[in-house]
């Protein structure tokens, strides 16, 4: 197999994270960047800081490097963010993505870029990847804007990959939703999870093997759908991870999004995804619920809290 030299952005985000550590275990060449940095990231080693705003600083580091493949795994994903910062997020989101397209072409790298099931509005799940997008949020706008101007800028060489909710462990150990539960509760702040909002979750971890897949994989190229095998209510993925961690049920509050529409807005309810024909062609299979929750640990500043407080703490077995 070909080393290739992949330059990865959002190294330290919870799927970057994990792209960079499958990209090592191909044995590729990895070059990270975020937009913080790192001199010494788990699993990674050095992630060099470089914002996707600076356009001088990022075209010329590309150039230098001369990278074969870019992995583009950064954004502004926070909603609340996106419409706080419209602008701001839309920088990032779009034009630097754009941006990140247009040099790769220029260079001949293979361009993977990851979007979101937040381009539908969730009326008609499962959706394939060819279904007409309707986004509900300015994230999902911005995001559906960002797919269209990559798919433009060349025919070939470049792959758009809409993934899901994402289960997983991330550097920082508050992304994912395990690690925001477990924070919460520590807090002493129980998360309200909606019974009737569906989502089809899949694991970092295993979008990370289906993208550095799909990189080495020349002759798959567009738009795809990934996930993970099964869909569940938010809710009843948080009664899952409080079984993985020994937490009875009632730690967390059962909630409607019905009800509490009108102050949270729009925001669809039912997302999940038509999986082929990208699952009949690639090695990696989705992952299913159960091997996700596998994967999870107790993020390391929590851990203390855990021992205390957990109702069954030997339903977790720590990595150290």
């Amino acid at each position: 197999m070909r080393v290739v030299k992949v330059a990865l952005f959002g190294a330290t985000g919870l799927l970057g994270w994990s792209v960079g550590q499958a990209v090592l275990r191909r044995r590729h060449e990895l070059l990270s960047f975020s937009a913080s940095g790192s001199d010494d990231l788990t699993g990674v080693g050095l992630v060099r800081s470089l914002s996707l705003a600076d356009d001088e600083s990022l075209t010329r580091t590309l150039l230098d490097e001369w990278p074969d493949a870019i992995i583009n795994c950064s954004a502004i994903s926070s909603p609340d963010t996106v419409n706080r910062s419209p602008k701001e997020s839309h920088l990032i989101n779009v034009e630097a993505t754009t941006r990140l397209a247009e040099i790769a072409a220029h260079l001949g790298a293979r361009f993977i870029h990851v979007s979101t099931d937040m381009v539908f509005d969730g009326t008609q799940s499962p959706y394939r990847s060819t279904d007409m997008p309707n986004p509900l949020t300015e994230y999902g706008r911005q995001k559906l804007e960002g797919e269209k101007r990559i798919l433009a800028t060349a025919d070939e060489n470049l792959v758009v990959l809409r993934v899901t909710l994402l289960n997983g462990n991330s550097p920082s150990g508050m992304r994912s939703p395990h690690e925001r539960i477990l924070g919460g509760l520590a807090a002493g702040s129980p998360p309200t999870l909606f019974e009737d909002e569906i989502r089809q979750p899949a694991c970092a971890e295993n979008v990370a093997d289906a993208m550095v897949e799909l990189m080495e994989r020349p002759n798959l190229n567009g738009l795809f759908h990934w996930a993970g095998s099964e869909e569940i209510s938010r809710y009843e993925l948080g009664l899952r991870i409080l079984d993985r961690f020994g937490f009875s049920h009632g730690r967390i509050v059962r909630g409607s999004f019905a009800e509490a529409s009108k102050e949270l807005g729009p925001r669809p309810t039912h997302l999940s995804f038509e999986l082929s024909p990208l699952a009949g062609k690639l090695k990696t299979a989705p992952a299913s619920i159960e091997e996700q929750l596998g994967n999870l640990v107790v993020p390391a500043h929590l851990y203390e809290w855990y021992r205390e407080n957990a109702d069954d703490p030997t339903r977790y077995v720590h990595r150290f």
